[in-house]
């Protein structure tokens, strides 16, 4: 299965309704692997900002881009769930 929220079309509706707000999406920095992974552990390859500053989770909103933000902040989330 392709990983949350690679697909241009969730990420482009993700985008357009977050707004103003910024939201956790459920990626976060291995800090031994040096790798970004989704909560499922899928491996993520796209593009991050603010990469570098010891920041280990990844927000979508306000700038629409992933950007690495501290773990520490509290942010809404938007987590993929299958539908009931």
């Amino acid at each position: 299965p392709s990983s949350f929220p690679q697909r241009a079309l969730q990420q482009k509706f993700l985008q357009d309704i977050t707004g103003a707000e910024k939201y956790f999406i459920g990626l976060l920095y291995q800090p031994v692997e040096k790798t970004w992974h989704w909560i499922n552990n899928a491996k993520f390859n796209g593009n991050i900002t603010n990469q570098g500053q010891n920041f280990h989770c990844v927000t979508i909103g306000l700038t629409k881009t992933y950007d690495a933000v501290s773990c520490d902040i509290t942010y809404r989330w938007i987590c993929e769930k299958k539908a009931q």
